[in-house]
């Protein structure tokens, strides 16, 4: 992780970015992490820096447009629950099972590096974190590489997710951005965007449907929907949350009443509803020595 004093040293010159513990802004959760707050005239946003990990995304004058579980714990190695988890290099279990990796991969409990932040023109932030493989992550995943997550906080949240494989043989690479949104009740919301996809509906195994029309949560649901199109739409009784991503992939979840069997969720399963974007299942990348993967997303109100 970046030291104390290289991250005094590189936020002295950029006004609204603040180092603090977890336990400032959610005291008495767990041993606590640093994390960055980022307040401008446009917006604000909590980051934590194990896993580059957001955890709020406020506009200005308007609502969080994230979900942060209240039983969520902030412990070094262990993954957060809510805001947006980077699932990265695989999404779901190891195609390994044998071996007992970390489902969604190592980086989102990882502590990544602030390389750069800065104030842009117009008053919005800017700030890029990254994560290079060592003998841990080499352990699981047998390749050179540099993680990179750019956001840019303003009036909308952008994102952009890099991986630059440095290795010397070619690599499945998946990947998601497993954004949990914050909603009133997930029983009232629809998710616009996605008729017409193929849907791999995961409860009780595998399962391959066509879906025809918008999204709607009646209970448990975890389905990956292929090739999708750019823009989803979460609707609710109250207003919208907008997704506009280049990924192919979107996985739509919400444990319904399982999560009532314990664990860091509870009866506040009905306040979000997961729509993460990124490359998975039939969507994955091979990549080359040398080639890097980018994937970009904005969330809006």
């Amino acid at each position: 992780m970046t030291s104390p004093a290289d991250l005094a040293q590189l936020l002295a010159a950029v006004p609204g970015v603040v180092l603090r513990s977890s336990d400032e802004l959610y005291p008495g959760r767990g041993a606590g992490l640093p994390v960055l707050e980022i307040q401008n005239a446009h917006g604000r946003a909590v980051l934590a820096l194990q896993g580059a990990h957001l955890l709020s995304f406020v506009p200005q004058g308007g609502r969080d447009l994230l979900w942060l579980s209240p039983l969520a714990k902030f412990n070094p190695g262990k993954a957060i629950r809510g805001g947006i988890p980077l699932c990265l290099p695989w999404f779901g279990g190891h195609p390994d099972k044998s071996r007992g990796l970390p489902a969604h991969g190592f980086a989102r409990t990882s502590d990544w590096q602030l390389e750069s932040a800065e104030v842009l023109a117009d008053g919005r932030h800017q700030l890029v974190l990254g994560l290079k493989d060592t003998l841990l992550t080499r352990e699981m995943w047998p390749h050179h590489f540099h993680f990179r997550f750019a956001i840019t906080v303003g009036s909308e949240l952008t994102v952009m997710l890099e991986a630059e494989h440095q290795g010397h043989v070619p690599v499945e690479f998946t990947a998601a951005m497993h954004s949990y949104f914050a909603v009133p009740n997930v029983a009232e919301c629809v998710i616009e965007g996605l008729a017409g996809c193929e849907q791999i509906n995961t409860l009780g195994g595998i399962t391959r449907l066509h879906n025809e029309g918008d999204v709607v949560i009646r209970d448990v649901h975890d389905s990956v929907y292929l090739d999708v199109p750019a823009v989803q739409i979460i609707r609710t009784p109250s207003g919208q949350t907008r997704i506009d991503s280049d990924t192919r992939s979107a996985i739509v979840w919400n444990p319904g009443t399982n999560a009532l069997k314990g664990g860091d969720i509870g009866p506040a399963y009905t306040g979000f509803v997961c729509v993460e974007r990124g490359d998975a299942f039939d969507n994955a990348i091979t990549l080359k020595p040398g080639e890097v993967y980018r994937a970009n997303m904005t969330i809006s109100g």
